[in-house]
């Protein structure tokens, strides 16, 4: 796998990590939003398909990647705040905004903070959060609370976590897919302290009671088999954000963006497609 050389936007004097591509003529601007202890570069199957039509940016968020360490706990607010950030020191107006898990936290609150900047929303294996967020069974819960327990090798950690929550058998079938889960996770590996303070923010999370508020064209999708953000939520997200549209794939757990890339690229473009061509 190829890790590019990120680009940096200062944010409150920490450095924020990201990559972008873009054709001559962008139709406009995707910023895509990444999970709990991922990287910019769990979107490398996205980059390529939306940068032919859009400026596309990935970012790393705070604790993780090539961006700064945290010196404090934080928010998902703050998250989106940092994305907020990112935007505007690019000269982003608008954006397509797509997040997966965390990042669908952190969209989420972006576009309730910050509803001007978003021109289209798309929520993938995410959730309301709060009282309606349907939990992960013991055993997954029990993965989130002890995998960077005792430094072992990042590569291990996150394929052992990976055949957790992707469909069932994912895994074995898709080996190269497997090795580079392992290989962005042995780059630049997140540390036990910084990944406690984004599961922090994660657990804290809660947009139920503003979803009502949502007024951006907004597409959900949600793997139906997926173990650590239950389907239920993806449900609920499009029972309760007004007008917007669901996508189930069967067979399918918590990484749509990896195991159903192909559908989930073209979904996501035709979605974006409906909107009028940003400048």
């Amino acid at each position: 796998m190829q890790f590019n050389t990120p680009h940096f936007v200062s944010v409150a004097g920490r450095k924020i990590a990201y990559e972008e591509v873009a054709p001559a003529a962008p139709q406009g601007t995707i910023l895509l939003l990444t999970g709990l202890a991922a990287k910019r570069q769990g979107w490398h199957r996205q980059m390529a398909a939306f940068g032919e039509h859009y400026r596309t940016i990935a970012i790393d968020h705070r604790d993780v990647g090539d961006s700064d360490l945290a010196t404090a706990l934080y928010a998902t607010t703050d998250q989106a705040e940092d994305a907020a950030a990112v935007l505007r020191a690019l000269g982003v107006a608008r954006a397509f905004v797509v997040g997966i898990s965390m990042g669908g936290f952190i969209a989420l609150e972006l576009t309730l903070r910050h509803p001007e900047m978003v021109e289209r929303l798309v929520l993938t294996a995410t959730s309301a959060g709060g009282k309606t967020h349907v939990g992960a069974g013991p055993r997954i819960q029990a993965m989130l609370l002890m995998p960077r327990l005792g430094r072992r090798d990042a590569g291990k950690i996150a394929k052992q976590t990976y055949n957790l929550i992707m469909a069932p058998g994912y895994c074995a079938a898709h080996p190269d897919e497997w090795e580079d889960i392992a290989e962005i996770a042995r780059h630049r590996p997140q540390s036990a302290q910084a990944y406690r303070r984004q599961l922090q923010a994660c657990l804290k999370h809660d947009a139920a009671a503003r979803l009502g508020q949502i007024a951006v064209p907004t597409l959900v999708i949600h793997g139906e088999v997926d173990p650590l953000i239950p389907v239920a939520n993806g449900r609920y997200l499009a029972e309760h954000i007004p007008g917007a549209r669901l996508i189930l794939y069967p067979n399918t757990g918590h990484i749509p963006i990896v195991e159903r890339a192909a559908d989930y690229n073209q979904a996501v473009l035709a979605f974006l497609a409906e909107a009028p061509a940003l400048v």
